[in-house]
């Protein structure tokens, strides 16, 4: 997988009204902890890490005052709630030679042969999905062929090939299915008009004899 880059600065000030000033200063307050060690807290600038995250991540490496280069995932990242920006930011620190568990989106790519030629609805219930494997073995995302499927068609997580990593969780977890084209409701109320019509032919032969 391709490593990210991240430029991150140490900070010694805490509290509500620090983090306020920070943020307006164009600075994202946050937290780097790993196993066994000190937690350090870390501020990064707004626009790198809204730029960092248009991207996939999967591991990271962490310049510190550029200098000392840590490896880390993304743990948790808080949004605001409206804008939908990041507000704070939790990163973990991680050992090369141990495993850890990281979410990773699902792409799908093709047409459906249901959307294609059926005029069915592909729908993607299942977008990230969670796996255990070494750092240098996390994938940017997982790529899933839907070109066969046919309306009625469902894709699992049992389609995922996980050679270098383990899926947590349930192996049959719906991931998308393809669904029939969506009747109108002109022509849900011209069918059942046709349907509610009664049968006169045989009673108008009766009165004729």
């Amino acid at each position: 997988m391709t490593e990210s880059k991240l430029n991150v600065i140490t900070r010694d000030n805490t509290g509500k009204k620090w983090t306020k000033k920070m943020r307006r200063q164009g600075q994202i307050p946050g937290i780097f902890y790993q196993h066994g060690k000190k937690n350090i807290l870390i501020s990064i600038n707004t626009k790198e890490l809204v730029t960092f995250l248009h991207h996939e991540t999967g591991l990271i490496s962490a310049s510190f005052n550029g200098k000392e280069v840590k490896k880390c995932v993304i743990r948790e990242l808080q949004t605001d709630p409206v804008s939908r920006e990041p507000i704070h930011i939790d990163l973990m620190g991680v050992s090369m030679t141990e495993k850890l568990t990281v979410n990773v989106p699902i792409h799908l790519h093709g047409t459906p042969d249901g959307v294609k030629n059926q005029g069915g609805t592909l729908s993607q219930v299942l977008r990230e999905i969670e796996i255990e494997c070494l750092p240098n073995d996390i994938p940017e995302h997982i790529e899933l062929d839907v070109s066969a499927l046919s309306i009625g068609d469902t894709l699992t997580t049992e389609a995922i090939v996980a050679d270098k990593f383990e899926i947590i969780g349930e192996s049959d977890r719906l991931i998308a299915t393809v669904s029939a084209p969506r009747v109108s409701e002109e022509e849900e109320e011209e069918a059942e008009a046709e349907a509610a019509e009664p049968e006169l032919v045989g009673k108008k032969e009766e009165e004729e004899e």
